[in-house]
């Protein structure tokens, strides 16, 4: 029989860093007991660690509220994946035979191992994505059974920068965490939102962030393309308060206020005028028309990942994301780019989980977090504080001595018993090591009236001998 868990994940975006608590029982049914979340602003660029020491700041914050609020210790999170150089790369691993052979589990997993062996200089395989396997002339999804001399594993490698997820456990070591696992953001904001007939009759997914957007294909249930396009939100407003020289603050409120993806300006239309900071007006036209140019540029990089898929995309394109919120989105991509099937999604219309939280249900920001919840499966919480074991590398490798991870940090054993590992953000972490049983030399005892007395009985006694 299962018992209760309490999951614990956090995300990692531009803006801010969230954080959510959720029960799971066993019969897979979700309570969300906490959501939290941090700004940090100059923490996270484009899903990378910018800032460590303020990102090590944001998550202790936001995990120290759901202890508090939730009477638990938080011993461990799930974290969700993302950035600028996360994407796919094809491989095909190829074996040739003597004579035909039943093709078998075994063969698979060695096409599969060759597969996650191949390197990628300043990259690291974060997941892979089996596609089709080419059986002699036969193209199949389930090669195992058939007889052929011949076989080729086609492979979609989910690839990111290594910096990627060595700045994001920099920070978990920093915060006393420990690592549950990795989820890749945009799948399981896929896995979230799209239906299966969607993904088997091919759609595409497109997340509009604040710094990124996300572009991920899916045909025959399978993801065929995954890229993050280094374009989002933020660049329409960082437009915004450039051209107009006001704070940023005050254009993210106009962008919200008056912003639209697409608009016609007819014969006789009124040019409203806009108040601005220092006294100052603007009229409507000239920020739509700053709107409208940034978000074009957006849209069409977004077209370039999709046009050669576009006629294979039977259940279209489904937009979502905070920055999916643009009026007129759908409508701008239908003009530029003559795509009619465009719809806009955010959370599901039956969430699947229940919460006695004031959630907004049209907001897509939690959708990651709770996918994440729903694939955990590891205990985060304890009754009481459990020192995280950050450095414990012997149960992988018996010949360890002492280094950190990371990039080479190491360890350095102190005098009271303490193991310190030095980053270059000067983040300190302490946990005791037992010291070794040291055989000491017995110290000389203190003479005392029965020593001495004893002394002057042997000495008197040597002299008789003597004598």
């Amino acid at each position: 029989m299962g018992v209760e868990k309490n999951i614990v994940a956090i995300e990692l975006g531009s803006s801010a860093i969230r954080a959510i608590i959720g029960q799971k029982r066993p019969d897979g049914s979700l309570q969300v007991l906490g959501y939290e979340k941090e700004s940090a602003p100059d923490s996270i660029h484009k899903g990378v660690v910018y800032n460590i020491d303020k990102t090590i700041q944001a998550i202790s914050a936001v995990i120290k509220r759901i202890e508090e609020r939730q009477k638990v210790f938080v011993n461990g999170v799930y974290v969700g994946i993302s950035g600028q150089s996360l994407r796919t790369v094809g491989n095909i691993v190829r074996r040739q035979f003597d004579i035909k052979v039943n093709i078998t589990e075994e063969i698979i997993d060695t096409l599969k191992t060759e597969n996650s062996e191949q390197d990628y200089p300043g990259a690291e395989i974060l997941d892979v994505v089996p596609q089709e396997f080419l059986v002699g002339a036969h193209q199949t999804n389930e090669p195992i059974g058939i007889m052929s001399d011949r076989i080729e594993g086609c492979y979609k490698n989910i690839i990111a920068r290594k910096s990627l997820c060595d700045g994001v456990r920099r920070c978990l070591v920093g915060a006393k965490l420990e690592e549950r696992g990795f989820f890749i953001s945009p799948l399981l904001l896929s896995d979230y939102l799209l239906t299966d007939p969607e993904k088997r009759s091919g759609c595409a997914l497109v997340d509009f962030g604040a710094e990124t957007t996300t572009v991920a294909i899916y045909e025959k249930n399978i993801l065929r393309h995954l890229v993050v396009i280094p374009l989002g939100g933020n660049n329409i407003t960082n437009d915004i308060a450039s051209i107009l020289h006001i704070e940023h603050e005050e254009a993210e409120a106009l962008k919200r206020t008056y912003g639209s993806a697409y608009s016609e300006e007819s014969e006789g239309q009124e040019n409203r005028t806009i108040n601005i900071s220092n006294d100052r007006q603007t009229d409507e036209r000239r920020l739509l028309n700053i709107i409208e140019a940034r978000q074009q540029e957006i849209l069409d990089n977004v077209w370039e990942q999709l046009k050669s898929n576009a006629d294979r995309l039977l259940s279209g394109i489904i937009f979502t994301g905070g920055a999916a919120n643009m009026r007129d989105l759908e409508r701008a991509f239908n003009e530029y780019h003559h795509f009619d099937k465009v719809k806009t999604r955010q959370l599901p219309t039956t969430p699947g989980f229940s919460t006695s939280l004031k959630l907004d249900p049209q907001a897509n920001t939690l959708a990651t977090l709770v996918a994440m919840l729903r694939r955990g499966d590891d205990e985060c919480t304890s009754e009481k504080p459990v020192e995280p074991d950050l450095f414990d590398k012997t149960k992988e490798d018996p010949s360890f001595e002492g280094t950190a991870p990371g990039d080479g940090d190491g360890i350095v054993k102190t005098k009271n018993g303490k193991a310190v590992e030095h980053t270059d953000n000067d983040v300190v972490i302490e946990e005791n090591i037992e010291e070794e049983e040291v055989q000491e030399e017995p110290k000389p005892r203190k003479p005392n009236a029965f020593s001495r007395m004893g002394r002057w009985i042997r000495e008197a006694a040597g002299k008789l001998v003597e004598e």
